[in-house]
């Protein structure tokens, strides 16, 4: 007789212990063994998300307990500090890691003679600077007779200052002013004019001729002007020379120059002729205002100071000169009360 066969199921009825767990296992296809892969990869991340968690937690604390400590810095410390971080911010590479020899241009210049911009280039010929055509004028200007000569004049005059004094640089201060003469800056276009001028017979000052292209208003000519400066020569002038209009010797050697705190012994005015007598009574209604705005801030002027930023260029930030960054934003009817680089060196 021939032995019955007996089925799987069957069969595995007569195991017992373990074999019967061995031949489970293998029908299985031994999913019943423990993850252990798995439980160790899962371990291994929680581990990971507690580690940092910790990481953030002690640099929180540092960066609070580093904001309370400058909270209660002097102001020559939080001077000392900005400079320290702008050292570090050189030593990383970037904008600010280039060479000292490049990233100021002029370190052996020590004086400024600023050219207070007051319209945009618009010519194609700079050799025709003379034309009412070559320049972007208001409605008002273009009834003024002299008014592009003066232009003119200031150009020249500013190159005059800085051949007299060979330790001066010149600086062109005017920015993106009018929307309708296109992104062109008031600055650059005065360089451009004194280019084709030949520099009035000085050409040993173009290599100290500059531009500065954010200006939006006469407060904003002389505190760019400064930060220009250092950004080209890795310091604060020792003297300033300011060449405009005469009319608004006042505004600059009074107002804005006490706004900045300049020392009196340390800064100069040349003005060229008023043009007529309704420029003298706008310059008396813009003196007022600065008188009880000195940083123009206030309604009135910092509206007049928008509008000429049609290309929302803005000013300068602390990067640029880090030393003076509470003075770029300072507002407030009352002088700037903190620590500035030309304290005392009068």
């Amino acid at each position: 007789m021939l032995p019955t066969y007996r089925g799987a199921d069957e069969d595995s009825s007569r195991l017992q212990g373990p074999l019967l767990a061995a031949r489970r296992a293998r029908a299985n296809g031994g999913s019943s063994q423990p993850a252990v892969g798995l439980i160790l990869l899962t371990a291994a991340c929680c581990m990971m998300l507690l580690f940092q968690l910790w990481v953030g937690v002690v640099r929180q604390g540092s960066s609070g307990a580093a904001g309370a400590s400058a909270d209660g810095m002097t102001a020559t410390q939080r001077r000392a500090l900005a400079a320290a971080r702008a050292g570090g911010r050189r030593g990383s590479g970037g904008r600010d890691g280039t060479l000292a020899a490049r990233e100021f241009p002029a370190p052996h210049l020590r004086n400024l003679v600023l050219v207070a911009c007051h319209s945009v280039y618009t010519g194609l010929d700079f050799h025709t600077a003379e034309e009412k055509s070559s320049w972007y004028l208001l409605d008002y200007q273009k009834e003024v007779p002299g008014q592009t000569n003066s232009f003119m004049e200031h150009i020249q005059l500013g190159v005059k200052e800085a051949a007299a004094d060979p330790d001066a640089l010149l600086l062109f201060s005017g920015g993106k002013t009018r929307r309708d003469a296109g992104p062109r800056a008031e600055g650059e276009g005065y360089w451009l004019v004194a280019e084709a001028a030949k520099w009035y017979g000085h050409p040993e000052v173009r290599g100290r001729a500059f531009t500065e292209d954010r200006a939006r208003d006469s407060l904003e000519n002389l505190l760019f002007g400064l930060c220009r400066f250092y950004e080209l020569t890795g310091r604060y002038p020792d003297f300033v020379v300011v060449v405009g209009y005469d009319f608004k010797a006042r505004r600059f050697s009074d107002l804005h120059r006490a706004a900045l705190r300049l020392p009196q012994e340390a800064f100069r005015y040349e003005g060229t002729p008023a043009l007529n007598e309704a420029a003298l009574r706008g310059e008396e209604a813009t003196a007022r205002l600065y008188e009880s705005d000195p940083y123009g801030c206030g309604t009135e002027l910092r509206s007049k100071r928008m509008q000429r930023d049609p290309f929302a260029a803005g000013g300068y930030n602390g990067d640029r000169c880090p030393e003076i960054t509470e003075l770029l934003t300072y507002c407030g009817p009352d002088i700037y009360p903190g620590g500035l680089p030309w304290d005392g060196t009068a």
